[in-house]
């Protein structure tokens, strides 16, 4: 936008052409549109927001926001106060610790206008962001403790829905939930981020969480703080921590906090703090040590903030390799089976083949049935493998020689049930990169036909991360927990027999986790249908995971033939 390089960064002005430009010129016209649609339907008026003030809570809990000041402007100070003054629960209170070079003299004005606000002048001046939000959590008194940035913003019924959650959840230990971006106090508001519920993996892989972050103060107390060594990805390392300590973890579909956008801040400029990321990295290999006694290998992920994450394999687990060659002659078999053993590098594996055909060097060989699925149980039942993985003759290529142990490293999680892969075709386009089940239908493939590597909403085409379902096939089973939910069966078919493996696994309390940095391309995928005459019955074994719908995907979001857009 040229006028953004010749008008004042505040300029009344440039407010206006900003506005005009979303409203008619800007690519992103049709999302900006369906998010200020969003915003009138799902945001509170005034008369909503009058009642909120009369609203009499059984739980009553003091809110303490902490605040590290440094050089802050003080315009931007004095609509953060104003944000909180107008907040319609009002048993709230600031806390600012000042580590600025010299202390800000307009903020001493502000205890003295509301004795909500505390202010203290940090003792031998700046001890970086860490030390400085230590310094103000001294100050709180109040059972919750809210992190906010000294240039961002609450909406006025932030806090009310942090404390209708309490009220609802009353064991809850952390809150977060959706944000978005604007650079002036009046707007336009954009780049909203509408995020799934907790999502461990998906952590992993990115501090998907950020804003608006409240921590009961106990559990504050057990984290201990923030550490000067993590300055830069000082919340990320916060929220692994906290994450580490406690289930009781609550998101909130809805937007609570505005990010301010400008030149110095990662919401506008990425590159503003690029030692953040190189913190992240540290974050996350300490947090998955801590939680899951492993060591990883992080590099950076295709967009900044994101990270490719390999899981170490322990020990040598075998791992069996099912392969479906019903429907291919004996040597588009056999020329399969050679493709598969000269691409992998993982060396403790087996063959179990489903075919008529006697292969050469395969002892395990399934003949096949008109039952596949029961077919597919045979082949468990031999395999000798710790974990397992269906191919078929849809398998064109193998993009990742070392497949097999990155899958191993995430399945030997005992929290994890099942791994996916992303699917493409010869268009490079996709085929699957996890299922999303809907209250309002049964289950899409997320971001069919979409380019392979683009990137998208969560970058969900490029992390690791939570889904409540992936294709059975091209995916990586543990053997035990496949046992437990009792093999396949023929109740579905399809899609929907996928969702229906993956909502059993879920239901034992473990992970659908997919990997689209593992990527095969294939031809065809003949058991990725719906079969409209079960839907109606799958909604019904279901249904209680179908009204709530998909936690690993935001009620805000629907799938389009675009990929995805915000359900105005």
């Amino acid at each position: 936008m040229k006028f953004e390089k010749i008008l004042p960064r505040n300029s009344r002005r440039r407010q206006i052409l900003r506005s005009i430009y979303y409203k008619f010129f800007s690519k992103y016209t049709e999302e900006q549109k369906k998010y200020l649609n969003w915003i009138r339907k799902n945001e509170p008026n005034n008369e909503e927001l009058e009642k909120q003030r009369n609203t009499k809570f059984e739980i009553n809990p003091k809110i303490s926001i902490i605040v590290p000041v440094y050089n802050t402007p003080e315009k931007f100070f004095e609509e953060l106060v104003e944000c909180l003054e107008k907040q319609t629960y009002s048993n709230w209170e600031l806390c600012l610790a000042d580590g600025s070079p010299e202390p800000l003299e307009f903020m001493k004005k502000y205890p003295e206008r509301d004795n909500r606000i505390k202010y203290k002048i940090i003792e031998g001046g700046n001890k970086g962001i860490s030390g400085n939000t230590n310094e103000a959590l001294t100050l709180a008194t109040g059972e919750f403790i809210g992190l906010l940035d000294h240039d961002d913003l609450l909406p006025e019924f932030s806090l009310f829905e942090v404390v209708k959650t309490i009220n609802e959840n009353q064991n809850v230990e952390f809150i977060y939930s959706d944000e978005d971006k604007l650079e002036t106090a009046k707007g336009p508001r954009y780049g909203v981020f509408f995020k799934p519920d907790f999502s461990p993996y998906t952590l992993n892989s990115a501090n998907y969480i950020c804003h608006f972050s409240v921590f009961k103060k106990e559990l504050m107390d057990k984290i201990g703080g923030f550490r000067s060594e993590y300055d830069g990805s000082q919340d990320f390392d916060i929220v692994a921590r906290a994450s580490e300590l406690t289930n009781n973890i609550v998101h909130i579909p809805k937007v609570l906090y505005h990010w301010r956008a400008h030149q110095n801040s990662t919401a506008q400029n990425s590159d503003s703090k690029p030692y953040a990321f190189e913190v992240g990295k540290k974050v996350i290999k300490d947090h998955i040590k801590r939680s899951l006694n492993t060591e990883v290998e992080v590099t950076d992920g295709l967009t900044p903030g994101s990270y490719e994450i390999r899981y170490e394999v322990k020990g040598n687990p075998k791992v069996s390799i099912i392969i479906d060659g019903r429907s291919i002659s004996k040597s588009g078999l056999e020329k399969l089976i050679k493709k598969i053993k000269n691409k992998i590098t993982y060396k403790n594996y087996e063959f179990v083949v489903v075919s008529n055909n006697n292969i050469y060097g395969i002892k395990k060989i399934i003949r096949p049935t008109k039952d596949k699925l029961k077919d597919y149980n045979k082949a468990v039942l031999q395999a000798e493998g710790k974990y397992f993985i269906i191919l078929d003759e849809t398998l064109k290529a193998i993009d990742k020689p070392s497949f097999i142990e990155d899958l191993v490293g995430i399945c030997q999680d005992e929290n994890v049930g099942i791994v996916g892969t992303k699917l493409y075709n010869k268009n490079k386009q996709i085929e699957h990169c996890g299922i999303v089940i809907d209250k309002n239908g049964t289950g899409d493939l997320l971001y069919k036909d979409e380019q392979k590597d683009i990137g998208t909403y969560m970058q969900r085409l490029l992390i690791i991360h939570n889904v409540t379902s992936v294709y059975f096939k091209y995916a990586m089973i543990d053997k035990d927990i496949f046992m437990e939910i009792n093999k396949f069966t023929n109740e579905f078919s399809g899609l929907l027999a996928s969702i229906d493996i993956c909502l059993k696994i879920l239901k034992l309390q473990k992970q659908v986790v997919i990997n689209p940095i593992i990527s095969f391309e294939v031809t065809r995928l003949n058991d990725a249908y719906k079969i409209q005459s079960q839907e109606e019955k799958i909604q019904k074994k279901w249904k209680e995971n179908y009204q709530k719908g998909d936690t690993y995907f935001s009620p805000n979001l629907v799938r389009t033939s675009i990929g995805l857009s915000i359900r105005a």
